[in-house]
């Protein structure tokens, strides 16, 4: 994709890779999963630095913008993935990234906690509703359809998210 900037085939990519499409399939159920799960690996390193700075004691909110600023351009380098990976339904019904944005913001309740009054069943709500938000500013960003530089819109999503995220508590040791 990064030297044609079109979506490969599964056998381009079995091929680039020096699989058969056999493994290609053991593993992925389109070409649409795999990108999901390129963007899953980016998304997860970056989520041990986030954690790491915290656990160093970095101040909360500066850590919080540099990682959704480093998303975002990970993104904008990455946008032919992103694109392919926003046409994936996954087994739950998300689109996209939808599914590895809920799996961040639930290891993040994990790990720094949210409203502990607050049932799993709200949590659950809260949590696909804003990873649903960050997917569709996500989108908006690389579609063209949000303008500003990554520095702003990262601004802009922080001050959108739950005040549990904004002001975590500190994580465990």
């Amino acid at each position: 994709m990064q030297r044609t900037d079109t979506c490969p085939s599964v056998s381009t990519l079995a091929e680039a890779a020096g699989i058969h499409r056999a493994t290609f399939y053991n593993h992925f159920d389109s070409v649409e999963h795999a990108a999901v799960h390129v963007i899953t690996s980016d998304f997860r390193a970056l989520r041990a630095l986030d954690f790491g700075d915290r656990q160093l004691g970095a101040d909360p909110a500066s850590v919080a913008l540099a990682t959704l600023n480093t998303m975002l351009e990970t993104l904008r380098r990455r946008r032919s993935l992103f694109l392919l990976a926003s046409t994936w339904q996954s087994p739950s019904g998300l689109m996209g990234i939808g599914d590895l944005l809920v799996d961040q913001i639930r290891n993040f309740r994990h790990e720094f906690g949210g409203d502990e009054q607050q049932s799993d069943a709200d949590s659950a709500v809260e949590d696909i509703y804003t990873a649903c938000g960050m997917n569709g500013v996500l989108s908006a960003t690389l579609g063209d359809g949000l303008d500003g530089k990554p520095e702003e819109i990262a601004r802009r999503l922080y001050a959108a998210l739950p005040d549990w995220m904004q002001h975590p508590r500190t994580a465990a040791p």
